[in-house]
């Protein structure tokens, strides 16, 4: 089954969302895990993409995947990966159906009401289904 996990973040930007993102994908390549971004929209893959080039002190291997096979180990997509498996950070709203073929699911909650809402349905239907979910409840 697949592991939940969200962080309550208590900034209320997306660019907040975005950075927390970016600094999570980076430790879990650090601890040699694969990952891939889910967003919304092609413009938001390219600007997740330039903040994963910006770390100077942190080279991140990943590409945007337009449906083939990725080659890095991070993947970031606003359609379906051509391939599931490991950590998968959503960052696109709803959860994508094909979400339980990856090991790990991650939300990343900011205090923005468009995020609220879809995070805690998402929230409401992973705990329908019997998944649990683990909080890291970041506000404090």
């Amino acid at each position: 089954m697949t592991k939940i996990s969200y962080y309550i973040l208590n900034e209320d930007t997306i660019e907040a969302r975005t950075r927390f993102a970016v600094k999570f994908v980076r430790q879990s390549y650090r601890k040699g895990l694969d990952l891939h971004c889910h967003v919304a929209t092609e413009p938001e893959a390219q600007n997740l993409d330039q903040l994963l080039w910006d770390d100077p002190d942190s080279f991140i291997p990943h590409e945007i995947d337009r449906g083939n096979t990725p080659k890095a180990p991070v993947g970031i997509s606003w359609q379906d990966p051509a391939e599931r498996h490991g950590v998968l950070v959503n960052l696109g709203g709803a959860l994508p159906p094909w979400f339980s073929q990856f090991d790990h699911l991650v939300e990343i909650v900011v205090q923005n009401s468009d995020v609220l809402k879809t995070t805690r349905a998402n929230w409401k239907k992973l705990k329908f289904d019997g998944y649990p979910i683990t909080q890291h409840d970041l506000r404090s």
